[in-house]
């Protein structure tokens, strides 16, 4: 039990990717060709836009649910007043 606490003591937080810190060219080129495909296929242009499109629409029906509360509320106000007031 100690030996295990020690352990965990003694190990990282995170663990790293062994082939982000790799020293040979090879990983380079590999990913270096990788990214350009990406980069000629738009993929990275075409996945901002669809985020901000989803971003523009929850900001939308975000101020469009507190606009229909607060017609709401008052509406209610409104009513409840005039109710007082015939009574």
């Amino acid at each position: 039990m100690i030996a295990f606490i020690k352990n965990l003591l003694r190990r990282k937080p995170v663990k790293t990717d062994a082939l982000l810190y790799k020293a040979d060219d090879d990983y380079r080129m590999q990913n270096a060709q990788f990214v350009s495909f990406l980069q000629q296929s738009g993929f990275r242009k075409r996945q901002l836009n669809r985020h901000e499109k989803t971003k523009r629409l929850k900001k939308i029906v975000a101020v469009a649910a507190i606009w229909i509360f607060l017609l709401g509320f008052t509406w209610v106000a409104i009513e409840s007043a005039q109710a007082l007031d015939i009574f």
